[in-house]
Formats: C-alpha cells, sequence, structure tokens
C-alpha cells in the first residue's frame, strides 16, 4: 500500500512536469481539496491533494498545520500548490478565519444609489433599508472574497479605513493576529488580545507581532489550533425576534429594495447547519400573527414554516395572545418545537402546552433555555384572549427558574420577551448568561448588563442575529456577533417559499369571503371624509373605541380610500376601504388636548385635508370663518361638554399618534394601549360580531358657515 502511494506521488510529480495544463478546474468549488489529471498513467483519476500529496510543503517547518487546514476544506488550493512562503493577503486571511471560526459569508447588495454604510439602530421605528446592506468597501466589490471580508467586518474583526479593505493588500502577523483574537474573545468587553491568545496558541509568539507580511504557512500554524481539536469548541445560537407574520418579503417604509421573509430565513438557516452542526435556532416571541396571511390563517403559515426551519424553541411574547388562548394550543399542537413561558398560568396554574425552560444538549454542553413573558401582556390584546390568564411576576418568576436550572446546566439563556424589561433582568436577576430579548425592536449591538449578555434580534423577519460562544477546555473564552440582514439579494428557500405563496395565494381567495352586510351605503368618498361627517367613517372609529374601551376614538378621513354600496361586505371591500398597514392605539389626554387635537384636524378646512377627524364618543362643532386653531367652538360627548382638565383616553391609528398630518401633540402623550391589530382587522372584527351594519349620520360634526 506505501509503495504504491509513493508510486503515485512520482507519477503525480511528473505529471504535473508534462501536463500541468490539463489540471482541472478547480476555482467553482471554494473547497475543492483536489485536481484531476487528464493524462493517461493517472487515467483520470481523482488525486486527494489533502493527504500528503501537496507538492511544495514538504520543507515547511508548518506542513503538518497545512495539511490539517486544506483537509479540512479550509483553505483554496491552486492545483497542487499551497505557495508556504508567499505572503498571505488580506483576502485569504478573511476565507481563513471565517471558515475556521464558523463564521457567515455576509452578500452584500448592490444599489444605484451613494448610501451611508450603517450596522444598527436603536429607534423602535428604524428599519432595513439598503444602507444596512450595501458593501462595507469600496474595493471588495467583485473580489472573490467579498463576502468573506464582509463576514469579517460583520463581526468587528478587521476596520474600514477610509472606506478601503485592501484585499490584495499581504496581512501583517500582527494584523492576523489581532483579527483571530477579536473572533475568539469578542469586541464588546476590554480584552488583553496578545496574552489571551498567546495562552491558547502552540506558535512561535512573535508571528502574533510580526510588522512584517504573515506567511501562508505561518498562518496556517496559528490557525491550526483551533481546526480539530477536542480542546477548542464552538456552539452556535441563530435568534430571531418579533417576526409578527412576515412570511413574504415587504418594502419597510422609506425603503426602496424589499428585506425580510421567512423563505429567505430558512435558506440562511439551512446554509448555517451544512457547516455548524451545534447549533440552536430560537425565537423570542411575537411571531405568529399580525400580517394580513398571518392573522387570517391564525398564525398557521409561520408555525409550518418554523417547523420546516427547525427551531428549538419559542418564548411567548404579549402578541401570541392575539388570538384566543385555543388557538395558541392548537398552534403549540402543530409546532414541533416547544413553546416557552415560566410565568403564564391559567387560573393560577402552569399550562399544559406551555414549559418553562427546555434543556438542550449540544457540543457536550447542558444548554437551559428559559422562556419568560411580559407580565403585562394582558393589557396588550382584547380581554377576551387573556381571560382565564393571569402572569407571574417577571422577575421572580426569572429568579425562581434559574435557581432551579442552574444545578442541572453549563449554560442558562433567558428567551425574554419584557419589551424594556430585557434590560432590567440582569439587573434585578443576575445569573443568566445570556439573554436574548424581544419587544424591543432595536437592531443593537451586545451588551454586557450585569454579567450577562443582552442581544437584540431585530423585528419583521428583516434579520437573524448570529452568537458564536467560544469553548476552550468547557469554558467560555468569548463570543462574536452579527446581524444576518436578510436582503433582497439574497435566496429563498424554494420549499418555504412555495408554501408561503400557497397561502398568500389562498388569503387572495378569501378575500371574497362575505363578513357581514350593510343595510345602507357606505360613503367614503374623499369630499365627504376629508370635510364632513360621514357614515362609514363613524362605524370605523366606532370599532376602535369598542376594541380599546376608550373613551374616545378618532379617524383621519385621509386613511378612508372607497365607499361600500349597501349589500354584503367582503374582507375585499373593508381591505380597498383601508388599504394601510395602520395599528391601533389608545392615549390618555386632557381635555384640552381633545380640544387642540381637533382644531388641528380642522386647521385646513375648505382644503379636503387627510387630517380631518371623524369621531367616536364625541361630537364637536367648529366655525369654518374662524382663524386656523381658534374655529372650534365646543366639544361635548353624549351631549355634555368634555372637562378641559380631566384625563381620557383616546384611540386612533399609529399614524397620527406618531405624529402624521402634524399631530405632534401625540408624540408626548402616553400610550395606554399598543396594539399589533390593522385598523382594517379591527373593522373586519366589528363587522363580524355586529353582523349587520346600518351607521347614520348623528350630528358628530357641526360646520358652523361650511364652504360648500
Amino acid at each position: 500500500m506505501r509503495r504504491s502511494r509513493t508510486v503515485l506521488i512520482l507519477m503525480l510529480v511528473l505529471c504535473s512536469v508534462i501536463s500541468v495544463a490539463n489540471l482541472g478546474d478547480t476555482s467553482s468549488n471554494p473547497y475543492v481539496t483536489g485536481y484531476k489529471c487528464d493524462c493517461e498513467w493517472c487515467g483520470h483519476e481523482v488525486i486527494p491533494v489533502h493527504d500528503g500529496s501537496l507538492l511544495d510543503v514538504a520543507a515547511s517547518p508548518y506542513a503538518a498545520a497545512v495539511e490539517k487546514l486544506v483537509n479540512a476544506g479550509i483553505v483554496d488550493l491552486d492545483g497542487p500548490y499551497f505557495r508556504p512562503a508567499d505572503a498571505l493577503t488580506r483576502a485569504d486571511a478573511a476565507i481563513w478565519i471565517v471558515r475556521t471560526f464558523k463564521l457567515s459569508p455576509i452578500f452584500p447588495m448592490q444599489v444605484s444609489e451613494e448610501v451611508q454604510k450603517k450596522f444598527i439602530y436603536v429607534d423602535p421605528l428604524g428599519v432595513i433599508d439598503e444602507s444596512f446592506v450595501v458593501p462595507s468597501a469600496k474595493d471588495t466589490v467583485g473580489s472573490y472574497a467579498e463576502e468573506f471580508l464582509e463576514g469579517l467586518v460583520k463581526v468587528r474583526a478587521i476596520d474600514v479605513e477610509s472606506d478601503l479593505l485592501r484585499p490584495s493588500a499581504a496581512i501583517t502577523g500582527a494584523e492576523f493576529g489581532l483579527a483571530v483574537a477579536k473572533v475568539l474573545f469578542g469586541v464588546d468587553d476590554p480584552v488583553d488580545y496578545a496574552s489571551e491568545l498567546i495562552s491558547l496558541v502552540y506558535v512561535p509568539s512573535q508571528l502574533l507581532e510580526l510588522d512584517r507580511p504573515l506567511r501562508r504557512d505561518e498562518a496556517a500554524q496559528i490557525l491550526s489550533n483551533f481546526v480539530d481539536n477536542p480542546r477548542f469548541s464552538i456552539v452556535t445560537f441563530l435568534a430571531t425576534a418579533d417576526i409578527h407574520g412576515h412570511i413574504a418579503p415587504y418594502k419597510p417604509s422609506g425603503a426602496k429594495y424589499a428585506v425580510g421573509a421567512m423563505e429567505k430565513m430558512a435558506y440562511y438557516v439551512n446554509s448555517e447547519r451544512e457547516m455548524q452542526s451545534a447549533l440552536l435556532l430560537l425565537d423570542v416571541g411575537d411571531a405568529p400573527y399580525n400580517t394580513n396571511v398571518a392573522n387570517l390563517f391564525e398564525g398557521e403559515p409561520v408555525i409550518k414554516i418554523m417547523n420546516m426551519m427547525g427551531y428549538d424553541a419559542m418564548v411567548l411574547g404579549n402578541h401570541d395572545f392575539d388570538f384566543p388562548l385555543n388557538v395558541m394550543e392548537r398552534n403549540s399542537r402543530l409546532a414541533t418545537f416547544p413553546f416557552l413561558s415560566a410565568n403564564t398560568l391559567f387560573k393560577d396554574e402552569p399550562l399544559p402546552f406551555l414549559l418553562p425552560y427546555v434543556i438542550k444538549e449540544v457540543a457536550g454542553m447542558r444548554i437551559a433555555i428559559v422562556g419568560l413573558t411580559d407580565d403585562s401582556s394582558a393589557w396588550y390584546t382584547h380581554p377576551r384572549n387573556v381571560e382565564g390568564i393571569t402572569f407571574e411576576e417577571q422577575y421572580t418568576s426569572a429568579k425562581r427558574v434559574l435557581e432551579e436550572v442552574r444545578p442541572q446546566a453549563d449554560l442558562v439563556i433567558a428567551l425574554a420577551h419584557l419589551h424594556s424589561g430585557n434590560r432590567i433582568l440582569p439587573q434585578k436577576v443576575p445569573g443568566y448568561d445570556i439573554i436574548f430579548e424581544g419587544g424591543r425592536d432595536v437592531v443593537a449591538f451586545p451588551e454586557n448588563i450585569n454579567g450577562s449578555w443582552v442581544i437584540s434580534s431585530g423585528k419583521h423577519a428583516e434579520l437573524i442575529s448570529k452568537t458564536n460562544l467560544n469553548f476552550f477546555d468547557g469554558k467560555i473564552i468569548g463570543m462574536n456577533f452579527a446581524h444576518v440582514f436578510l436582503s433582497e439579494n439574497l435566496p429563498a428557500d424554494p420549499e418555504v417559499e412555495e408554501l408561503a405563496n400557497s397561502y398568500i395565494a389562498s388569503l387572495d381567495q378569501k378575500l371574497d369571503t362575505v363578513i357581514g352586510r350593510t343595510e345602507v351605503d357606505l360613503d367614503g368618498e374623499r369630499g365627504t371624509v376629508r370635510l364632513k361627517e360621514s357614515n362609514l367613517a363613524n362605524a370605523i372609529a366606532d370599532s376602535l373605541r369598542e376594541l380599546t374601551g376608550s373613551d374616545f376614538a378618532i379617524q383621519n378621513g385621509g386613511g378612508v380610500r372607497a365607499s361600500v354600496k349597501a349589500g354584503d361586505l367582503t374582507i375585499k371591500d373593508i381591505y380597498t376601504v383601508l388599504p394601510f398597514d395602520n395599528l391601533v392605539v389608545s392615549v390618555e389626554l386632557t381635555g384640552r388636548q381633545v380640544w387642540e387635537v381637533l382644531e388641528h384636524g380642522v386647521s385646513a378646512y375648505p382644503a379636503a385635508a387627510g387630517q380631518f377627524l371623524q369621531v367616536s364618543g364625541l361630537e364637536y362643532t367648529f366655525d369654518a370663518s374662524k382663524p386656523p386653531y381658534s374655529r372650534v367652538q365646543s366639544v361635548t360627548s353624549n351631549g355634555k361638554p368634555i372637562e378641559l382638565d380631566r384625563l381620557y383616553t383616546m384611540a386612533a391609528n399609529d399614524f397620527l399618534t406618531g405624529g402624521g398630518d402634524k399631530f405632534t401633540m401625540f408624540l408626548d402623550m402616553r400610550r395606554v394601549i399598543v396594539t399589533k391589530s390593522f385598523l382594517r382587522d379591527v373593522f373586519s372584527e366589528y363587522i363580524i360580531k355586529h353582523g349587520t351594519i346600518a351607521p347614520e349620520l348623528e350630528g358628530r360634526i357641526v360646520i358652523i358657515n361650511p364652504v360648500n
């Protein structure tokens, strides 16, 4: 056998002299570790160049390390040549580091516009637009290592200087060592990178301090310490949060390109699993509902896709209570992964289909995953959906469960859908290793709060967060982190895409479903809803007040887009009347502020402005001959004047309460109810409940000196 192998190698050397031109093309496969010789001696046999047959590494002191990296598929080969003495380029350094430490290649999207690169947003109203997904540097576009360089930038292991990364330039030993150390130990806590790295790496320490270009074999020696080393391991956590039913791509407000979609999530997750088996996929709540397709099928498409993606656990968020409890139970039984919530009770007892935690064994580590739900969740949904449900105080529950699982686990993770409480949790209950947070709707870098890492994972299927924990001798030595944005240029999983499209097609059919009847024509004409009382807008405003239990409700005329003839009412009719994705909220305000809101609503009259307000629970009179902001003459409720200093509640859509149509006075008001219910869905439910409607003009708006 040994003689046969020697003969093969000798023949290979001879072939390389006579027939180098016939080497098989390896450029199409970045993981290729062999080449094909076309000469008659080899009989078209593939020669495994990773198995002792590299032609130029025998004299290298680091030959074994080179073979190790090649055999692991980390290094791209130039035929049977490694070129050990050549300087390592920054491009190849990126490829090797990304593959060694199981980082994600990041594929940027080319756009025609000049935009400033962004990585995070801390405003919950922020969105992932093209500025988050464009290339990080000007000189990486078209590089064979572009996605690997972007991968290192994403985990903040290398810096972009003057919009350049210099991929073809040589990397020094010091630069290479620093990049490796940042990947190993992280960048969000102070670390003495040099001393920490030297303690782990079996290599002449001067290699990590060299100011000269690092040789390729020297770099291989450094990385070989982390390849097939039983003392070193990586555990990957992929996390999603606040998906809110976004199974299909969509364009965020102000963006030019689509983002998101669970079909793209699925493709990415599958790609990750191909390179990393020690992986957990987690969701931090509010996944199943809140888009039209998700709501119409009561979360079923989202749960089915999550099954296809292989989720390991999901915590309940407050919007997981947007449907009655029997829907949640049905979805939990449909799911192939556990629903977690340590503090959700039914009649003061645990629900049988909810678990407080689950323990997973990954790479020899026992990892406890605890679910925590905002204990004020009952305030965010209709009372009927939480009838009988109570919530144990969230921090009390977190402490109780932590004390139970800590002796059983090497690592304790919290899936915490606590909104602002996510950052309070580690201060009140120290001891969780990682807290994946939900309900904050931000894209932020990890933050170490009182010994716990708090990790954000965005919203609306715009990204997946990836956290790699690095272990040495069973102890965490550090972590690296990336937000992987799901941009328009990324591929979709074909099976998930097919399932999503089937539900979307069924949605179109459901739009023709009759949900009720109107005995009268519903007037949604522009000249009505923007200038005077409308019977249709009265009914819409009534539906808001009925849902929230608020004292008053308002609806801007600009949000009502069509009329409906008397007869059957279909879902399509409602979506035509109310096409915008406006959510329903309720704010607290004084009677004086109610007056101020109404003054602004009529300030543009007689122009047919969208800010003109239709009302419920109120009647108001304004004099069109008066100057703007001094027109309202009276404001009553059930015929009685409102009290200027009294506190009231007012339901509206989030366009208005977000300052739309210049209703800036709402921005400082306290939101007492925040739903994820679209206005059109609220109105649909109102019609279903009442069956037949016949709204009338009731004198809710009286105009003195009208302009006809």
